[in-house]
């Protein structure tokens, strides 16, 4: 994996689909480690990490962001109610 960086800690496995599906989407390789620990004990660390080539941290970054943002404000709208 030499050339990625870790962009994503997922807090579990689905997370870190969710991302890499639409960092693809958006036509940046993804990388994703530790997947196989789904369901066992997480040491500090060890937990579904996001990577990307190192030269496509900023786009990730952003897009991950916006993600993370569009979320925040689907489940503010939901408390609202």
């Amino acid at each position: 994996m030499d050339g990625y960086v870790e962009v994503f800690a997922a807090s579990d496995i689905t997370f870190a689909y969710l991302m890499k599906a639409n960092l693809e989407n958006a036509g940046i390789p993804v990388q994703i480690t530790n997947e196989n620990l789904q369901g066992a004990y997480c040491l500090d660390g060890m937990v579904p990490c996001v990577l990307v080539p190192e030269t496509n941290i900023k786009q990730a970054k952003q897009i991950i962001g916006e993600i993370q943002r569009s979320s925040q404000n689907s489940q503010d709208d939901d408390s609202i109610g």
